[in-house]
């Protein structure tokens, strides 16, 4: 994991959408680049995907606590 990252999740910053995805990846498969695939297999995992089946966005309240949900998971 990156440092620079790590504190500034402890500081309550923004940590984006696509670094845990990208951290997901690296844990489960051990890519450096992940392809298309694995990235989707995370996603629908962890349930980080922007849009609802129906097309419609979700909330930005929803996907913060799935986010929240997935770093826990890193650590």
């Amino acid at each position: 994991m990156d440092i620079e990252h790590g504190i500034k999740a402890k500081k309550k910053q923004k940590v984006s959408r696509m670094w845990i995805i990208r951290q997901l990846c690296l844990k489960h498969f051990g890519a450096k680049r992940p392809t298309a695939i694995q990235i989707n297999n995370i996603i629908k995992k962890y349930n980080l995907n922007r849009y609802t089946p129906e097309g419609k966005k979700r909330s930005k309240e929803v996907i913060k606590e799935h986010i929240a949900k997935a770093y826990a998971k890193l650590n």
